[in-house]
């Protein structure tokens, strides 16, 4: 008699999410993004109104200005300079995708060009916060946590940076989605959304490196075909073609480099950020404002180093995400500039550091989040107050 002996078929790997589900959760992330953000913007209009400060006049500060005329003006066909030879403040430092976004609302909706920005922003911080749930879920985190990881960007101090006509919207967007598709193995997409993030602010850069890195990586194992070989190329593309075409509206290839000197931007190894914590740390002699400046460069760099190294010893945590935040961290202690700019420059990456804090959290009783969450937005909205209305150096 002949025994058919049945072998088990090996187990699945485990199953992701079901589209529809996943579509839900996302969107309700972004729900939450926008309830926690409104409040924080609420107050931040409050403060401004009884200030006696209009609102067109509070949408336009600082880069808000920027970028909102260039998208109603376009680009200067050269760059300015001072009787000494040194370029003068220009547009041409500001990549051109954010204006465009910005204008197209205008075209189609015939909003003002500052609520237009308004719009971009809020529309492009909800598709980000959907995307920084959906990164926690990717890297193995609960609901709970993706929902806290929201929460937290949503109120963190310098969120105010994604309720105005900034660049910061629309770039965490690119950045966290092209993240999520990196980690998903979904080469074009990463690569993709690398090229859009080329096209918002210099500092994709860091993405860029992080997906050739990863890309390359694929590459050596000789993973997933033909692929990653188009990532690799790919990546820096939009980057490039910013820069080109900066530098064409003014008829040199280096024009968005040579206008770049006049923001104090180019990469110096950190030999200002350096010149700063000594000036602070030595000699005290900088005044109240110096003092200031260098106490919050001091603690970014700290803590976002205490952050990188706690992210490589996580082992839940994927390597091209520590590989991210670290040059991050690089770039930003490289790079001169307003000290009090720094922490606007991490918010993009910021969801990556909250990883850490956002899984503990999610366990914490639902009161206890939600004043956390409404105390931090009225926190961040006064705080956007205090740079956006006050302040009167760049924030």
């Amino acid at each position: 008699m002949k025994v058919v002996t049945r072998v088990a078929p090996a187990p699945a790997p485990p199953k992701a999410l079901p589209d529809h589900a996943a579509r839900r959760e996302a969107a309700l992330a972004a729900v939450l993004y926008l309830a926690v953000a409104a409040a924080g913007f609420a107050v931040l209009l409050l403060i401004n109104h009884h200030l006696g400060r209009g609102v067109e006049q509070l949408l336009r500060r600082w880069d808000s200005g920027h970028y909102l005329h260039i998208a109603k003006r376009g680009y200067p066909g050269e760059i300015p300079y001072d009787p000494d030879g040194e370029p003068k403040f220009s547009t041409i430092a500001f990549f051109p995708l954010v204006p465009a976004l910005i204008r197209a609302v205008h075209l189609l909706t015939g909003l003002p060009f500052p609520y237009a920005g308004v719009a971009v922003s809020w529309c492009a911080a909800a598709v980000a916060a959907a995307g920084v749930y959906r990164l926690v879920r990717t890297v193995g985190g609960r609901p709970g946590a993706g929902y806290a990881c929201v929460a937290l960007w949503a109120c963190s101090p310098y969120a105010f940076a994604l309720w105005v006509p900034y660049s910061e919207a629309v770039f965490s967007a690119a950045l966290l989605w092209s993240l999520v598709a990196l980690l998903e193995r979904r080469w074009l997409t990463a690569a993709a959304l690398c090229v859009l993030a080329g096209g918002v602010r210099p500092t994709a850069s860091v993405l860029i490196g992080t997906v050739m890195l990863t890309a390359g990586w694929a590459v050596i194992r000789r993973r997933d075909g033909w692929r990653p070989w188009v990532a690799l190329a790919a990546a820096p593309a939009g980057l490039l073609g910013s820069w080109l075409f900066l530098g064409g509206k003014v008829g040199r290839l280096d024009g968005w480099f040579e206008a770049e000197r006049a923001w104090d931007q180019q990469f110096d190894f950190g030999r200002a950020t350096a010149h700063l914590l000594k000036g602070m740390l030595l000699y005290h002699h900088a005044g109240h404002t110096g003092d200031l400046r260098g106490t919050v460069v001091l603690g970014l760099l700290l803590l976002t180093a205490i952050g990188v190294v706690a992210l490589a010893l996580d082992r839940q945590v994927p390597w091209p995400l520590v590989a991210l935040v670290a040059g991050a961290w690089v770039l930003m202690v490289g790079t001169p500039g307003s000290p009090l700019s720094k922490p606007r420059f991490m918010l993009p990456f910021l969801p990556v550091l909250l990883l850490l804090v956002a899984r503990p959290l999610a366990r914490a009783p639902l009161g206890v989040r939600v004043c956390l969450y409404g105390g931090g937005a009225v926190v961040s909205g006064w705080y956007a107050a205090g740079l956006l209305v006050l302040f009167a150096g760049s924030p």
